[in-house]
């Protein structure tokens, strides 16, 4: 089954861009960005494969960019993606402080902090059932369709060659229009991103083979 690839809207993209020029705006672009791409979310779709349908087909615009932008972006999009889900944030000023109970609709158009926005998006992905709730362990595991005939399934751990023959094809799988939003959806589930690196810079690390 091929799904249909989601057409960028310009002013997503031009907003993206600007959050990756300047750290003081970046959360005011992010959430403009969000707001406009909210548009395009399919509600008839899971939460988590409505959100990486999104963030899939603005990938491009996130290669090169610090990972902030594209964490506030999805964080955003989360909000937008359950209008629905409870909230509660904790205000905290000279002139007042307490909790506010409200819904995701309600919060998505506040001014919010880069740190309530993450509580947010995670109470949100938590009542979609997306996210690992606090001290809960890990949530079930869904059913997963077996992959196609071309793909290798995930191999034993234990079995080593197995699983650097696996790895040796993980490019195929980001580059498959089919499975790259799945994926993409399983990392927001856990509470991940996938950032492609700028074009020449060099990603500090060790790799074991």
């Amino acid at each position: 089954m091929e799904n249909a690839k989601l057409t960028q809207n310009a002013e997503v993209s031009k907003h993206i861009k600007a959050a990756g020029k300047a750290a003081g705006t970046m959360l005011a672009e992010c959430r403009k960005a969000a707001d406009i791409a909210a548009k395009q979310l399919d509600m008839k779709k899971p939460v988590s494969e409505r959100i990486a349908e999104i963030v899939t087909a603005y990938a491009a615009d996130f290669a090169g960019l610090d990972h902030n932008v594209k964490a506030n972006f999805v964080s955003y999009l989360t909000i937008h993606a359950v209008p629905d889900a409870p909230v509660t944030i904790t205000i905290k000023s000279k002139d007042e402080s307490g909790e506010i109970h409200t819904n995701a609709a309600d919060i998505i158009s506040k001014p919010l902090s880069k740190h309530t926005l993450k509580d947010v998006a995670k109470q949100v992905r938590e009542h979609a059932g997306i996210g690992r709730a606090s001290g809960g362990g890990r949530k079930p595991r869904q059913p997963v369709a077996k992959p196609a005939a071309t793909f290798p399934a995930a191999p034993d751990m234990t079995d080593e060659t197995a699983f650097l023959a696996w790895c040796d094809n993980l490019s195929e799988y980001l580059l498959d229009a089919v499975y790259r939003p799945r994926i993409d959806a399983r990392l927001i589930e856990m509470g991940l991103v996938l950032t492609k690196t700028a074009k020449g810079k060099v990603v500090k690390g060790r790799a074991s083979a």
